[in-house]
């Protein structure tokens, strides 16, 4: 693996390493000591999931509100409590607080979590997620959340979910809607 700064505390995983896991009750550096290729997944809590819904951005950027968002932010909250995440929802953030909130929630103590998750819902483009006022660089988010900066993450899994509509793309009107669609 190369040892570059967007690589700390990176592991890669072959599909056939891959295996179920449960929440549960150790507390220590959450890589597993029999297979490097696995993480230990039974801490007290599962861990932390933050989703940000950008739906309605000012009219300064000239993005359309992003339809069906809603929905998927509630589906999302659904599937992750049922997954035993703590979920936080936060809806229409300036670039300038999603930097806030994540940068916060890096600075946590996660030591009893098995793992962090991030869900970007936006508009975005290749390496950028739109906040209601601009673009933030997606690299920023996520290097809050490297082992040298948020040490009660390291060597746990920290997974980034971002679902954007990208400026000019169709999109949906409403949920599961495919025949009304709007330019972004």
């Amino acid at each position: 693996m190369e040892n570059s700064e967007n690589s700390v505390d990176a592991k890669s995983i072959r599909n056939s390493d891959i295996k179920p896991f449960h929440g549960s009750k150790s507390m220590d550096s959450g890589i597993s000591s029999q297979n490097d290729n696995t993480y230990k997944m039974d801490y007290p809590e599962m861990g932390l999931c933050i989703i940000i819904n950008n739906k309605n951005f000012n009219k300064s950027t000239g993005m359309a509100p992003r339809s069906g968002t809603d929905v998927d932010a509630a589906n999302l909250q659904e599937t992750f409590r049922n997954l035993k995440y703590e979920v936080r929802i936060q809806n229409d953030l300036t670039r300038e607080k999603i930097v806030e909130l994540l940068r916060g929630v890096s600075k946590e103590d996660h030591s009893k979590r098995s793992s962090f998750v991030c869900v970007l819902l936006s508009h975005g483009d290749e390496g950028v997620i739109y906040g209601t006022n601009g673009p933030v660089d997606l690299t920023k988010l996520t290097s809050f959340f490297r082992g040298d900066n948020c040490r009660s993450l390291a060597g746990k899994p920290k997974l980034f979910f971002i679902q954007v509509t990208t400026p000019g793309e169709t999109q949906r009107t409403g949920p599961g809607s495919s025949s009304r669609s709007v330019r972004c």
